[in-house]
């Protein structure tokens, strides 16, 4: 039986001193692209994540306009601003205020329909919504411009806006079941 030393032992795992810069240029380079690639990814996937948010949101407020619609016989109004308006702060204003994304959407009666109406994930921009009494129609711009899904118009609406910078026609739109987006 052989008996090794902690000297030749060590002798056995000695390797050279240090690496080449060739050797170091190649990992970082290898790294640089792994990093590329996954910041990419991770891009996309959150843009995608943003737009799959937008379509649910606007999906309950449909079911929240649909109730509405049910109570009163009619859709809440819009202003040009896009703006929903039909909303009470306190009891006997009438329904005429806008209904702020983000805040509470009741009536007049104090009938809560949404807790709170969704905002758009990203600050610069804004949901749309534009209605008549029988009708409503709510819009979004989508980040994904490879999205050609249903109700998806990459070119964009007419006479929509869903930015709040600079005027931005929205690319997804959902409406009442007598009309379309």
């Amino acid at each position: 039986m052989m008996s090794y030393t902690m000297k030749d032992m060590m002798k056995k795992l000695r390797y050279r001193d240090g690496f080449t810069l060739m050797e170091l240029l190649i990992v970082m380079v290898i790294l640089a692209v792994l990093v590329a690639i996954a910041t990419g990814t991770y891009a996309s996937s959150s843009r995608r994540g943003r737009d799959n948010r937008r379509k649910n949101d606007l999906r309950n407020l449909t079911t929240a306009l649909e109730t509405y619609y049910s109570d009163k016989g009619r859709y809440p109004t819009s202003n040009s601003a896009g703006e929903m308006v039909g909303c009470c702060a306190s009891p006997g204003c009438g329904d005429v205020q806008v209904c702020e994304w983000g805040g509470q959407f009741k009536d007049t009666n104090g009938t809560l329909y949404m807790v709170l109406t969704p905002e758009d994930p990203l600050s610069s921009q804004t949901y749309f919504y534009e209605a008549g009494t029988d009708s409503y129609r709510i819009y979004a711009k989508l980040e994904n411009t490879l999205d050609e899904g249903d109700n998806v118009n990459q070119s964009g609406y007419t006479g929509t806006d869903c930015s709040l910078d600079s005027a931005v026609a929205c690319t997804y739109g959902i409406s009442s079941s007598n009309t379309t987006p």
